[in-house]
Parts: C-alpha cells; sequence; structure tokens
C-alpha cells in the first residue's frame, strides 16, 4: 500500500508507474469541487481502475470520478480495461474498506499491481493508515 496526502493545493504525485492500481479515497476534509475534478481526473489518467472512496461526500466523488472516466475515454469505444469500478463506504470503518481493496475489489479485465491511499486530510496519517491496512 502506498499512502498520498493530499491537501487542497497540494501538487498532485507522479504515480502512473503504479498502474493499473486501486485506490482507497480517505475523506476527512471536503475539497472543493475544482479539486475534486482534478483528482478525479489525475485518478483515471494515472491509471486507477477501481476507486474506493470512504468518508463523507462519497456520491459526489462517485459522480466526479465517472465523469472522469467517460470524458476520457468514449463510451461508445471503452474497452473493459478502460472501465473505472467505484464502490461507495461511506459508513464504514477504514479497516473494512481496507479489507475489501485487499480481498474483493476485483476487476474482471484488469489484474491490478498496487493499491494506493489518497488521504484528504490535514495530519499525516500514513503510520496510522500502513497500520490499519497491515490488520485488515
Amino acid at each position: 500500500m502506498e499512502y498520498f496526502q493530499l491537501f487542497e493545493e497540494t501538487n498532485l504525485p507522479a504515480v502512473k508507474h503504479f498502474a493499473p492500481f486501486k485506490a482507497v479515497i480517505a475523506i476527512e476534509d471536503v475539497s472543493s469541487h475544482a479539486r475534486q475534478i482534478e483528482i478525479s481526473n489525475w485518478l483515471v489518467e494515472t491509471g486507477c481502475r477501481y476507486v474506493m472512496v470512504c468518508g463523507a461526500d462519497c456520491r459526489s466523488w462517485e459522480e466526479s470520478i465517472r465523469r472522469a472516466n467517460l470524458d476520457q475515454v468514449d463510451i461508445n469505444e471503452m474497452e473493459p480495461r478502460d472501465f473505472v469500478m467505484i464502490t461507495t463506504h461511506r459508513h464504514e470503518k477504514l479497516r473494512s474498506v481496507f479489507w475489501h481493496a485487499k480481498k474483493h475489489a476485483l476487476h474482471t479485465h484488469v489484474k491490478f499491481k498496487n493499491i494506493l491511499t489518497i488521504h484528504l486530510g490535514q495530519q499525516n496519517r500514513s503510520v496510522e493508515y500502513l497500520a490499519i491496512f497491515d490488520k485488515a
């Protein structure tokens, strides 16, 4: 699991070398609509093919990721491997979402190499999240 903490103004890191990957978006802080669109586009562009959204505003994130996927690949020409799977986990604990990411987040046409955790919050939780991930 790779951990990335993003703020409203943070430059988006280079993650294309992890592709194809799954991403867990752990939402602690609300992002602006523009930032949400930017992050959604970045995830799809860099090879994310399965997203699990955990925390508040899951539905909005699901919609922005779906829009990013459809904006980048014409629905009539989309190959199954280009489709981004999305699940929302508004009321689940992060450990359950990590368990889902490790055990059940499968894509019929993609073999995943990595799981990235995208943490939207002010406090760095890399050590805590890695411990939770290991126990999931």
